[in-house]
């Protein structure tokens, strides 16, 4: 009966915790890209925009601009820890473009990606 007591009083204990914490974050994503993935644009975008779920690490938080051919046009490293990444882009020739990212998120997992999009004529 003893180890019943211990074990329902360490059970309230969890669950009060939980409560008052509430839930754990889950692993880092990216949530929204500017160009959109798989977006087709009228004409060159002056910026390239990334927003994660979890904070990307300064220093250790990537992100390239490639054409089809997989030549890098630009890059980025993260400049300070942020939810969001930029990056300017120079002008586009119409043509199928790669944004790559890899980020360190806070919670120590790297995230890693590529969003697609073209630029049309």
């Amino acid at each position: 009966m003893r180890f019943f007591r211990i074990g329902a009083g360490v059970l309230c204990w969890a669950f009060l915790l939980a409560t008052i914490c509430g839930p754990a974050e889950a692993h880092g994503y990216l949530s929204a890209s500017f160009p959109p993935a798989k977006s087709h644009l009228k004409t060159s975008p002056h910026k390239i925009k990334l927003h994660f779920s979890l904070r990307a690490d300064a220093r250790y938080s990537t992100i390239e601009l490639e054409d089809d051919e997989g030549a890098v046009l630009a890059s980025k490293t993260q400049q300070k820890a942020s939810r969001d990444m930029d990056m300017s882009a120079p002008v586009l020739s119409p043509g199928r473009y790669h944004v790559r990212y890899r980020i360190l998120s806070s919670d120590g997992d790297v995230v890693e990606g590529k969003i697609d999009f073209v630029v049309d004529e």
